[in-house]
């Protein structure tokens, strides 16, 4: 019975070891394109989580691409707070950050790829 729960905390503890990584958008002001990357460390991954968080002055698009094609859209404006998460299969992402009329601000991505 101890050797199980020792194992399976083992398991829980290896399976939290994998650390969130950020990027921020350089100027919020400019289009950018970004690549999102698993961690070198990371076997095949299954899933992955974005979360979006700042604020602009002004409005502004950011597009998850899948196969080329636009996959998961957020309109962001004012205080930027949003999560996008499910199945993932490529060891990496793109993302379109797309400004319309946004004069200052911030945003960052703070983002985790799932390995088994």
């Amino acid at each position: 019975m101890k050797k199980t729960f020792a194992f399976v905390l083992l398991v829980v503890v290896i399976g939290c070891g994998v650390v969130k990584q950020t990027h921020s958008v350089a100027d919020v002001t400019k289009p950018e394109t970004i690549t999102l990357k698993k961690q070198s460390s990371q076997g095949s991954i299954h899933s992955m989580s974005v979360v979006g968080k700042g604020h602009l002055d002004g409005t502004a698009e950011i597009v998850l691409i899948l196969n080329g094609k636009p996959y998961k859209t957020e309109h962001l404006s004012g205080d930027v707070d949003f999560q996008w998460g499910g199945d993932w299969y490529s060891d990496s992402a793109k993302i379109e950050y797309k400004p319309s009329s946004v004069k200052n601000g911030h945003l960052s991505l703070q983002y985790k790829f799932e390995d088994i």
